[in-house]
């Protein structure tokens, strides 16, 4: 694990700043957080290369992409080594359907957030590329009914 830099509070400013609209030029951030473009820049490049910052992207509407269906998935494997965990992890990330993939402590090993088409596109997904899985020993799905907070900004004035 990394060890973390010190930050001050222009560049917690400026992670603020970014994290809530990652387009924001420099002029517009170096004149908020009162730093000339400059600084700024130099500021930002350093926050990027510190891996503060891990990328920018945009954030699409699911529903208007067709993919109005969103499941939560517990998944319990047979094997708890290390090695089983890191083989499915890697299997579920490089899946196209999830969209978040937690390991957990407690009943379930880990959680996935699956964007699904349907719901029968989900059971589709959930029995060939889940169940059939020889290391998967139980699963657990959730439809998600409703979603009222979907935020990536990491609360940074508790810092």
């Amino acid at each position: 694990m990394r060890q973390p830099t010190t930050l001050d509070p222009t560049d917690l400013k400026i992670l603020d700043l970014l994290q809530r609209n990652g387009r924001m030029d420099v002029a517009h951030i170096a004149a908020k957080v009162y730093r000339s473009q400059s600084t700024t820049h130099y500021r930002m490049n350093r926050l990027v290369s510190g891996g503060y910052i891990r990328r920018f992207a945009a954030i699409l509407d699911r529903e208007l992409l067709g993919l109005p269906v969103m499941m939560i998935l517990q998944v319990r494997l047979r094997d708890h080594s290390a090695d089983a965990l890191k083989e499915f992890a890697a299997y579920a990330k490089a899946l196209p359907e999830v969209q978040v993939v937690l390991q957990l402590s407690g009943e379930a090993d880990f959680l996935l957030q699956i964007a699904a088409v349907s719901p029968a596109g989900y059971e589709d997904f959930l029995e060939e590329k889940i169940c059939r899985l020889p290391m998967v020993q139980q699963v657990q799905s959730s439809l998600v009914l409703r979603e009222y907070k979907q935020d990536q900004a990491i609360a940074l004035n508790v810092l």
